[in-house]
């Protein structure tokens, strides 16, 4: 793939005969991995001091935003295909030491199964998210992710977004063990799939999954596009 930014060029930006603000695109990137609610970070704790930095870079002129943030979720974590959602422009001053850096964050959501076939492990580190602190990170990236988490468990709340976290084909168990993880709470098994199933949320698939000794019924969501519904 041919890369948007030369990096040979890359230090050019901070030059202080720039008079305008650099602008870069941050991405948080959560994925489900053993019933944890993960991050995937960067790892170069050389560069960045042994801190971790969600994957950014900057921008890179004549190309649209979906298509740097293409590039850079690529080029620096080999991932692809991820649902994306802009969360918020990060424009403080003294954000970035080196200069006036503006972020437009996003945050993705990645399947286990597409980040385990696709990541460079060389590049990042997979975090629980509930063990990370403040001193662990860069510039102002704790606040975005925080900033993300929240906007994650908004959509929880009345969209269909949990799909981009779940298999194709899942157990209704499964879906439940999504909403606790990320929420850390326990939710009532019948009062959930009551309230699953009158948005019809999910249908079932007429499978089963037999990798256990209780084989169980098998579904898929109704809206293969993310989709809004009254709250859960």
């Amino acid at each position: 793939m041919n890369y948007l930014i030369d990096e040979n060029k890359f230090f050019d930006i901070w030059s202080e005969k720039l008079t305008i603000p650099v602008v870069a695109i941050d991405i948080v990137i959560f994925t489900i991995y053993k019933w944890e609610l993960c991050l995937v970070l960067w790892n170069d704790k050389k560069r960045f001091k042994d801190k971790y930095a969600i994957p950014w870079w900057i921008v890179a002129k004549w190309f649209s935003l979906e298509e740097n943030f293409d590039n850079i979720l690529e080029r620096e974590t080999w991932i692809k295909w991820v649902y994306k959602e802009q969360l918020y422009t990060f424009w403080s001053p003294s954000r970035d030491g080196r200069g006036h850096v503006i972020s437009i964050s996003y945050y993705a959501l990645v399947n286990v199964n597409n980040l385990i076939t696709n990541v460079n492990f060389t590049k990042v580190d997979l975090v629980k998210y509930n063990e990370i602190n403040d001193n662990e990170f860069v510039y102002d990236h704790k606040k975005i992710i925080k900033y993300a988490k929240q906007r994650l468990d908004w959509k929880l709340e009345y969209t269909n977004i949990a799909k981009d976290l779940l298999s194709p084909y899942f157990r209704i168990a499964e879906l439940q063990n999504i909403y606790e993880t990320i929420l850390w709470t326990k939710i009532d098994k019948r009062n959930f799939q009551k309230k699953i199933f009158k948005l019809w949320l999910i249908k079932e698939t007429g499978e089963l999954d037999k990798s256990t000794n209780r084989p169980a019924k098998l579904y898929i969501f109704v809206d293969k596009e993310l989709k809004i519904y009254e709250v859960i």
